[in-house]
């Protein structure tokens, strides 16, 4: 591997750690665990959203969602309600606390975004979008 591109690799790991642990310092005390804002986020933007939605959308197998909302619903942020038409689909909702949870999270997400990119240009952050949309597109190729 390139020495350049290794540099590259450790420098994300880093970010990425770093907003992780960020995250954690300000979320734990509510007993959020990782990927748990933004599961709460996407149901605030997406309420009455099914456990199968919610799952397709985080790229997670169903069980890791059960196993999320589980634990959101033990610490009454989320409920689940059977669907009117189909009995055995879970639609999913905030409770009041959950929606202010996710209303905190989003806030704090918005404010580490603008950290991240204190100092670059219009032209850097063009540049940027460009090349991480290249790498994603690299790691999710068209199918043939």
């Amino acid at each position: 591997m390139k020495t350049e591109v290794k540099q590259l690799v450790d420098a994300f790991s880093e970010v990425f750690k770093a907003i992780h642990q960020r995250s954690y310092h300000k979320m734990g005390d509510k007993h959020m665990y990782p990927g748990q804002p933004k599961l709460l986020a996407l149901i605030k933007d997406h309420e009455g959203i099914t456990q199968k939605e919610l799952s397709e959308k985080n790229c997670v197998t169903p069980a890791t969602i059960t196993g999320m909302l589980n634990k959101l619903e033990a610490n009454k942020y989320v409920i689940r309600v059977p669907d009117e038409a189909d009995k055995r689909i879970m639609r999913v909702y905030l409770t009041p606390e959950g929606r202010h949870l996710a209303e905190q999270g989003k806030k704090f997400m918005m404010a580490m975004t603008e950290q991240l990119f204190i100092g670059f240009s219009e032209e850097e952050l063009q540049t940027f979008v460009m090349l991480v949309e290249k790498m994603r597109s690299n790691l999710h190729p068209p199918e043939k």
